[in-house]
């Protein structure tokens, strides 16, 4: 599924993906499997449930990150 990070705190090793079906999944640092994420990042993941939550994400891959593509605070296309 793909999603945009909505919040990620990297001080406390969590954050949140808003899905492409409107639902908000966690996203726990263990699942991120050494990629960077932060708010703005495009990804794509997988949901799965947990003891905790119906919604999670794990295997994340970053697909669009805001700062990629970008010179001067432009966007190029």
């Amino acid at each position: 599924m793909y999603g945009r990070v909505t919040k990620y705190f990297h001080n406390k090793g969590y954050g949140f993906i808003r899905g492409e079906d409107n639902i908000t999944y966690f996203i726990h640092h263990s699942k991120l499997n050494g990629e960077y994420i932060a708010p703005g990042y495009y990804v794509f993941f997988k949901p799965f449930q947990s003891d905790r939550s119906d919604y999670n994400a794990k295997n994340i891959t970053v697909i669009e990150a805001p700062e990629r593509g970008r010179k001067n605070g432009k966007t190029h296309k």
